[in-house]
This record gives structure tokens, C-alpha cells and sequence, in this order.
């Protein structure tokens, strides 16, 4: 006789998933009690529910839904404060940056050192309109078609303005990060947008709040090892292994 009924199995994963984004069927199957065929049954279920994507093993969330960019600020404040404090220690004297239009790196722009000299491109008119009374900030606005959503330029024409720069840091949001398929964006454009903005940067940054990390998505853009930093707030016991042996730099914002 099974310790659990099947609603009360499917709750506990939906809890799983919304606390850690991530669960195995073994590690299911032994604290509920049952087999491993009985948890990828309900797997399989909730899937088809639209609750989780199936995964090798187990299942994993979908990325938060995006929104606007300031709908995106609204979301998670505190932890986007911390993660963007924590980053300003990347930024060097006279350095040229890349701000593209998140909404993490818009709480960023605002905490900008004014002694560093430093040059600031974004696709983003609220982050330049945020730099704009920073005298000693150079800033620089890409052009193209706005796309509401994203919050800036993602089109052919802000693509092509990319190529004219070589920055010191990029850094770019993200809509997911999975172990299995790098940084994800939900926008098709977007991702092809951040993935040419990291190709021409030395170093590349990513400004990660917990919802995002080990969650699926649709349009994955940059692998694991290329980028450079990853700041995000403390992971669970589930995922240390995994992140220690990111070939990246992972800064920890608690």
C-alpha cells in the first residue's frame, strides 16, 4: 500500500519544484516512500500538466514568465539589490561596459561608481535615462526597434551596432540557467541578441536571482563555459556540486 496518494505525491513535487526548481525521481522515490516507476508516472503527469519539464532522471521548472522590464523590477527587489552590490566589485577604472536591458541591470546602472571614468553602452532607454545624470559616465544608447517586452533594442539594426564595440564586461540577463543547456532567454531575438553581445566582450557577466537557476526555457544562448562570472544568490545543498564545477567564476550574493 503506497504511504501517499497520488494528489498528495503531485502536491509535494509542485512544492519541490517551486522551492529548489529541480527534483530527481530517485530522491523522490525514496522520501515519498514509493518506486521510481511510480514517481516518473507522476512526472509524466504533472508535465503534462504544464507543472515541470521532464529531464533525464527527474524534471525541472520552466522559467518565470518575463513581463515588462519595470513589471520585472517588481519581482524579487531585494535579492536584484544584493546581486547587483555584489557585482559592482567587477567593475574596474576606465573600463567599457555593456548594460543590456534587465531588469537587475537597471537597479546596476544605478549603483554605477561616479569615480571610475567608465563608458556604458545599453540597448535600454531606462538605463540611460538612469545614467544620464552621471557626468562622469559616458553613455551610449544602441538603436533599433524598441521591443516592449524586453525593454530595448533587439532587432537587426541593434545586432549590427554590437559589432562596432569590444567591451570590457557584458552583462546580460537572463530568463533561465540550466546545467544541461547554459543561459537561456524565452525571446528568440533576445537570445540572439545577448548571444552577440557576449561574443564581443573580454568578460561576460550574469546577474542571477534563484527562480532562474536549473529551470528550463526555450532559446538557450551561451554555454556554461563561456561566460565569465556568475553573482547569484545562495544555492541549495541539491545543486553544490554542480555549481563548484562550473568553469566559471560563481561570486555568491547572500
Amino acid at each position: 500500500m503506497e504511504k501517499y496518494s497520488p494528489e498528495e505525491r503531485h502536491q509535494h513535487i509542485i512544492e519541490q519544484l517551486r522551492q529548489q526548481n529541480k527534483v530527481m525521481a530517485s530522491d523522490l522515490a525514496e522520501r515519498l516512500g514509493t518506486t521510481e516507476a511510480t514517481i516518473r508516472r507522476d512526472l509524466r503527469h504533472l508535465a503534462e500538466l504544464g507543472f515541470c519539464k521532464r529531464i533525464h532522471g527527474g524534471a525541472m521548472s520552466f522559467a518565470p514568465p518575463s513581463g515588462t522590464q519595470q513589471e520585472r523590477l517588481q519581482r524579487n527587489s531585494d535579492e536584484k539589490q544584493r546581486l547587483a552590490s555584489k557585482a559592482l566589485s567587477l567593475i574596474k577604472e576606465n573600463q567599457l561596459i555593456f548594460l543590456d536591458a534587465s531588469s537587475t541591470n537597471l537597479i546596476l546602472a544605478g549603483m554605477l561608481p561616479a569615480d571610475k571614468q567608465l563608458t556604458v553602452v545599453t540597448n535600454s532607454p531606462l538605463i540611460a535615462l538612469c545614467l544620464l545624470e552621471q557626468k562622469t559616465i559616458n553613455t551610449i544608447q544602441i538603436g533599433g526597434e524598441l521591443d516592449p517586452l524586453v525593454g530595448g533594442a533587439v532587432d537587426n539594426v541593434a545586432v549590427q551596432s554590437l559589432r562596432r564595440f569590444h567591451f570590457d564586461l557584458c552583462f546580460l540577463g537572463v530568463c533561465a540557467w540550466s546545467s544541461s543547456d547554459g543561459f537561456i532567454a524565452n525571446n528568440f531575438q533576445d537570445a540572439e541578441f545577448k548571444q552577440v553581445a557576449a561574443s564581443r566582450s573580454s568578460e561576460t557577466v550574469v546577474l542571477a536571482t534563484q527562480e532562474k537557476i536549473e529551470v528550463a526555457g526555450r532559446y538557450p544562448f551561451l554555454p556554461s563555459a563561456q561566460l565569465g562570472y556568475l553573482v547569484c544568490s545562495n544555492y541549495n545543498a541539491s545543486l553544490k556540486d554542480v555549481f563548484e564545477n562550473l568553469p566559471c567564476q560563481v561570486i555568491s550574493a547572500l
